[in-house]
């Protein structure tokens, strides 16, 4: 049995100003560098993708693998034409000579949310590509992320196909390696599964999408018991990612079994259940300045670990340029000393700190290069405290085992307020950086992480307290203030309270 592994993941963001050229796939923060054939399995099989997940168990299968290309760009705007068709080519161009050696199957690492001027549907397209190569009956299989915003056409092209259940995403391998296992059941003859798809119609805020609460708890304890019943293989759920304006942007429900009608009327009761769930996706959280406030007063009273708080509309995972100042300007305005921000990325600022040297004094302003309409730089001056070259192994649940390189990181203070730069931009879920910089998260009395939920997969359980808080960014966090042009679906409307801005732990 021979499978190619092939993938290509990039989560757009229509509303981020920015865009994703060829050269962003190739050393993206935070995950492995673009890679392609024999490299594929030095570089890939240590990491934390779902790729590593589906070549480990292939090699557990005893199937030979053919590694073809595998590449991620952090999310930003839409992906270039000319970047999409590069690597899209790429791997038709390898799978097509794949092909004509003896193929058996396809695997694909997908996430499921790209778009470009030319595609809002871009893996859709992709999928397309490579049906007219290998129609079907060829068994082709594909992980995608749980931000997906999956379509019909998709579905259609698949054989088989996965998501991540998890957000923080932690089961990333784990979701490969169902992937893969489906895939090799096929091929040792399963019968192919019948699919149904319900698109939900609303928008749902990456900041209510957590799994660690609800309503997506329920959801998916509701397809977790559905999946045991006779006839059904596998309930997916895809949250979707709204910040994405195209028509097929929203959640989606794919269901897959053996029993057709069985499929078909899971279908309809997992749609329903999103359906009652609606009025749980729309929350407020707190302002930056209440954000700040409420953190020192919990920071002062008994207890142990960080206050943890979340600037969830400058998250880099969401498309957000990582360097805006709202939230540092709110520390340093609300005397948070001791607080630490991870991270601005400022190139300038990093290669200034690392020129003059730890304890040096910096007469420079840092943050917004790339976000001036969200805020101004942050004047100092700036101390030095430590100095890193920024490359690291990933320690947390999500980046475990990817190489991480940043370029040379810094720790500054001003005020009391520390706040690290970097020259590149990568969500704060990753520990790995303050401890490379010499800082213990845990003994922190204040944490603010550029991250929307992502970062609750490392500090979770250390945290005293969780705010998700607000400064300006490109990451809306209302939906309602977005104009969007080409998305079908209405932000889920508010019906209940807000959630508590503070979750206790």
């Amino acid at each position: 049995m021979r499978l190619a592994v092939a993938g290509f993941q990039h989560e757009t963001n229509s509303f981020a100003g920015t865009v994703a050229t060829r050269s962003d796939f190739d050393r993206p923060g935070g995950w492995p560098p673009f890679c392609a054939a024999g490299d594929m399995a030095r570089i890939i099989a240590p990491s934390g993708t779902p790729a590593a997940g589906a070549m480990g168990e292939a090699e557990q299968a005893g199937v030979d693998i053919v590694p073809l290309l595998w590449c991620i760009g952090l999310p930003s705007g839409p992906v270039e034409d000319d970047a999409f068709e590069d690597i899209a080519g790429d791997i038709c161009s390898r799978f097509r000579a794949a092909l004509s050696d003896g193929l058996d199957g396809l695997y694909l690492d997908l996430h499921g949310a790209m778009v470009t001027p030319s595609f809002p549907d871009a893996e859709g397209e992709l999928l397309a590509r490579l049906r007219r190569i290998a129609p079907a009956p060829f068994p082709i299989s594909v992980s995608f992320d749980l931000h997906g915003n999956i379509s019909q056409s998709m579905v259609r092209d698949c054989t088989v196909l996965e998501c991540y259940r998890t957000y923080p995403h932690v089961d990333l391998r784990e979701t490969g390696a169902r992937a893969m296992r489906r895939l090799i059941g096929v091929l040792q003859g399963e019968a192919a599964p019948h699919m149904a798809y319900r698109p939900v119609p609303y928008l749902a805020s990456i900041n209510d999408q957590c799994t660690f609460v609800e309503p997506t708890r329920g959801l998916l304890g509701k397809a977790e018991e559905l999946e045991s019943g006779e006839g059904i293989d596998r309930i997916s759920q895809f949250f979707g990612f709204p910040l994405a304006d195209v028509p097929d942007s929203g959640p989606a429900v794919v269901v897959q079994g053996k029993d057709a009608g069985k499929v078909e009327q899971v279908a309809d009761t997992m749609l329903a259940a999103w359906l009652a769930a609606e009025p749980h996706f729309a929350n407020e959280l707190a302002p930056a300045a209440v954000a700040v406030a409420e953190a020192r007063r919990l920071a002062a009273a008994p207890g142990s670990g960080p206050v943890v708080i979340a600037d969830t509309q400058d998250n880099p995972g969401g498309g957000g340029t990582g360097d805006t100042t709202g939230m540092l300007r709110a520390l340093l305005a609300g005397g948070a000393a001791g607080a630490v921000l991870v991270h601005i990325a400022d190139e300038a600022a990093a290669l200034a700190a690392h020129a003059a040297g730890e304890g040096a004094t910096l007469d420079i302003a840092i943050g917004a290069s790339l976000s001036l309409s969200h805020g101004a730089p942050v004047e100092g001056p700036w101390q030095v405290v430590r100095l890193g070259s920024g490359s690291f192994t990933g320690i947390g649940p999500m980046y475990r085992g990817n190489p991480i390189a940043l370029g040379p990181v810094a720790l500054l203070e001003h005020g009391g307020v520390r706040v690290i730069v970097a020259p590149r931009k990568m969500q704060a879920s990753e520990p790995g950086l303050l401890i490379h910089l010499g800082l213990q998260p845990e003994t922190l009395p204040i944490l603010v992480v550029k991250s929307s939920v992502h970062f609750r997969g490392a500090y979770q359980q250390m945290a005293r307290a969780i705010i998700p808080a607000i400064a300006p960014g490109a990451v809306e966090a209302d939906l309602s203030r977005l104009p969007y042009r080409h998305a079908l679906r209405k932000p889920a409307r508010a019906l209940v309270p807000p959630v508590e801005e503070v979750i206790p732990q």
